[in-house]
């Protein structure tokens, strides 16, 4: 993850006091999501670059550290949409397959009954086999900012490498800021 420094300024009182690589985006858009607490802010960043498409996507929020008032991680389970829709589309294909079957050939008749199973079979799994998401919330004095808010579209955020860290640490970290004492945990 890219040092945050790079491509955010800071005040001249205000210093870097820890950053976390915490975060998974997918959805809207695939992102590494580090996390900042500075002696003045919460920033949520990213900056990616794709190998095949080299624009540069920046993702950047912040917040005051005085705002703050509390911090979730609220974690749910997503169904997948793509195993779901692949699995119609052969349930579909299998039924098609089977009624044409039905007029004496029994290889398409067999193979349309196969792939309705599948579909089933697959269309059962993309319900049932869920992926955890994670939304990450920071709570102020004007409501919850939450993390990666496009409009009305809610990101899909998963858990990185710092997760656990920033569960353990963000807390007592934003707290020790807060009161001007420094934290001495790495």
């Amino acid at each position: 993850m890219a040092d945050i420094r790079n491509f955010v300024g800071f005040s001249q009182t205000e210093t870097l006091v820890k950053e976390y690589d915490g975060l998974r985006m997918y959805s809207p858009v695939r992102a590494k999501i580090g996390i900042a607490v500075t002696t003045k802010r919460l920033i949520a960043y990213s900056n990616t670059k794709s190998f095949f498409d080299q624009r540069s996507e920046s993702f950047y929020q912040q917040v005051n550290i005085a705002d703050i008032k509390g911090i979730g991680v609220v974690q749910s389970s997503r169904y997948r949409p793509g195993v779901l829709a692949g699995g119609i589309v052969i349930l579909l294909i299998g039924i098609v397959a089977t009624v044409v079957g039905l007029s004496g050939n029994t290889l398409l008749y067999f193979g349309g009954i196969a792939g309705a199973v599948l579909g089933i079979v697959l269309a059962i799994t993309g319900t049932l086999w869920k992926k955890p998401v994670f939304r990450f919330e920071i709570r102020g004095d004007s409501g919850a900012y939450s993390l990666g808010e496009f409009g009305n579209i809610q990101p899909a955020v998963t858990a990185g490498p710092d997760m656990l860290k920033i569960v353990e640490e963000l807390g007592a970290l934003i707290i020790e800021v807060q009161d001007g004492t420094l934290f001495s945990g790495q």
